[in-house]
């Protein structure tokens, strides 16, 4: 299914630049990356290259690659815009990310941020790092816990996050389950609790991770009808434009059962 928005699908978090991080190794990968992206209705890519302890590209290196991507995409006559952000790790030093890494907010425009936790843990000081971003002016994305370990055994944990202001971004191939098992359940139970604000492809490759937001909408409409593809048109668009994203009321599942799962 193609994109239904006239502005078609906006992926707000995609590792597409070559050479930055674990993402594509050469251009010639991007470039099959956004093939990929226009053929399945996406028309907008928010770079988002690891901002970690192993990844911290420097702002020109990243804005280099961007240039180099956005010339390829031109001589092939790709319909894709190329917008910068980064995918911050909780455990970075965030530092004052409104003024010396401003680059590392969407757009650089200091008012989006993605947030990344730890892959198996949600620690209390995950909360008070979100609040100095929060006093910052930042608006926090927190990324993919549906493949974060703590969040698979009690999906609840979440809401709080949500009620205090914060959004969730779940993975197309977490709702698939092309992350397992595990993840398509908990990625099924946070669309159920209307705690999913975004769904984007987290892609790093043109093979394994491709950028693809379509399969995932429509599955994700078993729960949400047609305003799953909010998750995917609208709401990054209102990211990529600096605008206003309306955060609904979460509601907790009741009774947290294993087996809950996407139909296929």
């Amino acid at each position: 299914m193609k994109a239904t928005h006239k502005s078609g699908f906006c992926d707000l978090h995609c590792h597409i630049l070559p050479q930055i991080d674990d993402g594509p190794h050469s251009l010639e990968q991007s470039v099959q990356m956004c093939r990929l992206a226009a053929a399945d209705g996406i028309t907008t890519i928010v770079a988002t290259p690891h901002f970690n302890s192993v990844y911290h590209p420097a702002p020109d290196r990243v804005q280099r690659a961007a240039d180099d991507l956005r010339q390829a995409l031109a001589a092939e006559e790709l319909p894709l815009e190329i917008v910068l952000g980064a995918d911050v790790a909780a455990g970075a030093d965030l530092g004052d990310l409104t003024t010396t890494k401003q680059y590392l907010t969407i757009g650089g425009q200091g008012k989006y941020i993605l947030f990344e936790p730890p892959a198996r843990t949600m620690p209390e000081w995950i909360t008070d790092i979100i609040f100095g971003l929060r006093l910052a002016g930042l608006s926090v994305i927190i990324t993919h816990p549906e493949r974060n370990a703590r969040v698979q055994q009690e999906p609840n944990i979440i809401i709080p996050m949500v009620q205090s202001g914060v959004m969730v971004q779940i993975t197309a191939d977490s709702i698939t389950g092309n992350f397992g098992r595990e993840a398509k359940k908990c990625a099924s139970a946070l669309l159920k609790m209307n705690a999913v604000h975004f769904i984007a492809s987290d892609a790093h490759s043109p093979r394994d991770r491709a950028p693809r937001l379509s399969c995932a909408a429509h599955k994700a409409s078993k729960y949400l009808g047609e305003s799953a593809f909010e998750l995917v048109c609208d709401n990054p668009r209102a990211v990529v434009e600096g605008g206003i994203v309306e955060i609904p009321d979460p509601e907790p599942i009741a009774s947290w059962f294993r087996g809950i799962a996407l139909s296929n």
